[in-house]
């Protein structure tokens, strides 16, 4: 979204209150029918589901300026779909009736259009990880989900090196990518050594991308550029 298109936003979603949240805490419960829309103003919310076993599911990830649920928002379902919860520390939202929202979106072209792109990254994106999740092999699994991350969640350090700006653990990493928490976490170190990716308990994740995309098996998927 450019400068001017969140500045109307901003401009827009002063006349609603905002509600703030603690990391953990569940904002919309799978199920319920919400009572507004949320935008976020600071902070990082996960969507996700859980499986038969209770396992959990990581759906998306959202940021400033992204609006949620997007089924209910726009009427195709009666209720949220999926556990919408505060993945940062402290997460800010801006509480917006769905009817006032939908109405600034349609009457908005510039910020029409921007939702437009918003929801195309995240197909995009979307099949990238439905892509990584189809492989068979661990390494794999966890290879292509990496390269997803950087697209979408990563920060340029250096030509070469990518810092994922999400605060992941190993169990994170293996709810990303179906596997158990043992098997990220020895994919990971395996990865640590061969100097794809480096990290700590006090630094993040950084990706030395060039060598991360020498590993895909797919040269459409390892030449995207796209900032997702």
């Amino acid at each position: 979204m450019s400068d001017t298109m969140e500045q109307k936003l901003d401009a827009f979603l002063t006349d609603f209150p905002t509600r703030t949240f603690k990391k953990g805490e569940i904002i919309i419960f799978q199920g319920e029918a919400p009572r507004s829309a949320y935008i976020v103003k600071s902070g990082m919310v996960k969507a996700y589901n859980l499986s038969v076993n209770g396992d959990e599911k990581p759906v998306e990830f959202y940021s400033d300026h992204s609006s949620f649920p997007g089924s209910w928002i726009y009427g195709k379902v009666p209720s949220a779909i999926y556990y919408y919860e505060a993945f940062t520390d402290e997460v800010v939202l801006s509480v917006v009736t769905r009817e006032e929202y939908v109405a600034f979106i349609k009457s908005t072209p510039e910020i029409l259009y921007g939702e437009l792109e918003r929801y195309i990254t995240s197909q995009l994106g979307n099949s990238m990880r439905l892509n990584a999740l189809q492989h068979s092999r661990a390494s794999d699994k966890l290879i292509y989900t990496l390269h997803y991350l950087a697209l979408s969640h990563g920060k340029t350090i250096s030509p070469q090196i990518v810092e994922i700006t999400l605060d992941l653990t190993h169990q994170d990493f293996a709810n990303l990518t179906g596997l158990t928490r043992e098997t990220a976490a020895t994919e990971l170190n395996k990865l640590k050594h061969q100097g794809v990716i480096s990290y700590s308990k006090s630094t993040p994740y950084r990706l030395d991308i060039g060598r991360l995309v020498t590993m895909l098996n797919d040269q459409y998927i390892a030449d995207i550029q796209v900032k997702l």
